[in-house]
């Protein structure tokens, strides 16, 4: 029977290869390279554009891979593929790519429209009768998530609106991509990524083309559908020779990076909230059937059943924003910067120095909004002259993020999802950071407990290509074994 499993996952600002051994649940090697792979140019930064060469970041993802294959000597019988969700990669009937790939954090769809009061976003919602409730982002009913920037389908609309969406052309997402480059297939959607589009039907399971009609979108530009933990084809010669494994073996159709990291960490689905972060954050509990969801998102998992979660709110990227003012005072008045993970490092360094509660600081770390309040803004309040330190601020930062992850587990456990008993942490936000743990803990009244593993997203996808693979029956059997080891 083969043990080993090979994933890729196409990150935001890393990529990383993953082989696992199911036999011994343990993890043979891991490798991660960072994404360089981005071609947005320094003014198109400016205003809130976020682009990327996809064959660049491919290649990336194949190079890392075969070194990995090569140091630990092992040949995988299946690949597993995850990633970013969201964005947006244009192909020619050739499968060539079209333009730039637009990534999750581009924001070109809050610009305002040529000579109008309203954004893309704004405009994409009244075509398609989107509402909302209690002043939160207006969504699309039956989707499970609100219109945001980054996601495919508003991507599309302001390509159409903007007269810049090509004739004979179809969308795909990155790990989508990557399994069309490894296989020479043309890329299908699984319903894990296919939710992130925007115009997904969850009561159908199927694409909304109702929808997708009101916002002048063709559905020739949306994927054919796939099921989870299938395969989407099989490795070709010329990538077999690239990775250095044999040709032929099964490539798992791609998952969300969100939902591959809840299987690859969480043993116990229905007992356990699990708290992910990293660039982004989510606190997610698992579901077996639909339920309201409130300002939160509700996704697809994998194979069966729903995570009900709070996304994006705070993650790695809010306290990026506290350690880049540092960086960039130290530039404005000193004329040097310092090495970023030094600086990361010794914020939470100087906020353990400081007594939990923040000797009253308090920071709201709604830099971009948040769902139930998308024009939230973030502040500093309660500062004294003995407490207006790096520390102290550090410090009211993490308790504020453990807030707002808290805040969305209580959420669902208001929404009918039920109160879980076990709390699960991964990402390196958390992993790395004892100060987050630790609020963590305390807003949520329960011990925290890591994933045996890093790079659990990646564990999660090369569990899908066990699945897909024919060692498990399905992924809640393949995360009960490998995910039952956990950490204090």
């Amino acid at each position: 029977m083969p043990s080993h499993y090979l994933s890729i996952d196409v990150g935001s600002t890393s990529v990383t290869a993953l082989i696992i051994d199911i036999e011994t649940k343990s993890v043979v090697g891991s490798s991660t390279t960072a994404n360089t792979a981005e071609t947005t140019s320094a003014n198109d930064k400016k205003i809130g554009r976020s682009e990327w060469d996809l064959d660049q970041m491919t290649e990336l993802a194949a190079t890392n891979a075969a070194g990995l294959i090569e140091r630990t000597k092992t040949q995988p019988a299946a690949i597993g593929i995850t990633g970013q969700q969201q964005g947006l990669q244009l192909l020619d009937n050739d499968l060539n790519t079209v333009g730039s790939f637009i990534s999750w954090q581009d924001q070109r769809s809050k610009d305002l429209l040529p000579g109008e009061n309203r954004t893309y976003l704004d405009a994409m919602g009244e075509l398609g009768g989107a509402t909302s409730e209690d002043g939160g982002l207006p969504a699309f009913e039956n989707v499970g998530c609100p219109i945001v920037t980054g996601y495919t389908a508003p991507n599309l609309y302001w390509l159409k609106a903007s007269n810049e969406l090509p004739q004979n052309v179809h969308a795909t997402t990155a790990p989508e991509f990557v399994v069309s480059r490894l296989t020479d297939t043309r890329p299908v959607t699984d319903p894990t990524d296919a939710v992130s589009w925007g115009v997904y039907d969850l009561a159908q399971m199927g694409w909304n083309y109702e929808l997708i009609n009101s916002l002048g979108l063709d559905r020739t530009l949306f994927s054919n559908l796939a099921d989870s933990c299938t395969p989407a084809g099989q490795l070709t010669n010329a990538m077999a020779s690239k990775l250095g494994t044999k040709a032929g073996i099964p490539v798992s159709v791609a998952s969300g990076d969100h939902q591959c990291s809840f299987a690859g960490t969480v043993a116990d689905y229905e007992n356990t909230v699990a708290i992910n972060v990293g660039t982004g954050g989510q606190a997610s509990v698992y579901v077996d059937q639909p339920t309201p969801r409130g300002w939160l998102e509700l996704r697809p998992y994998i194979q069966s059943g729903y995570l009900l979660a709070g996304v994006g709110v705070v993650g790695g990227r809010t306290f990026r924003t506290l350690r880049d003012f540092f960086n960039n005072t130290s530039r404005a008045i000193a004329g040097y910067e310092l090495d970023p993970d030094v600086l990361y490092e010794k914020l939470v360094e100087l906020a353990a120095e400081v007594p939990a509660g923040a000797d009253g600081v308090v920071v709201d770390p709604l830099f971009t909004g948040s769902r139930s309040n998308p024009k939230a803004k973030a502040a500093i309040r309660e500062i004294t002259p003995g407490t207006f330190t790096p520390g102290h601020i550090a410090r009211a930062l993490f308790e504020a993020m453990a807030a707002q992850l808290a805040d969305s587990y209580r959420e669902a456990a208001k929404l009918g999802a039920g109160e879980r008993s076990k709390l699960v942490g991964s990402g390196n936000a958390i992993k790395l950071n004892p100060i987050l743990r630790e609020s963590l803990e305390a807003e949520l009244g329960m011990p925290l407990q890591l994933g045996a593993h890093n790079e659990e997203a990646a564990i999660g996808a090369a569990l899908c290509a066990a699945v897909a693979d024919g060692s498990f029956a399905s992924i809640a059997e393949a995360s009960a074994s490998f995910a039952s080891g956990t950490s204090g």
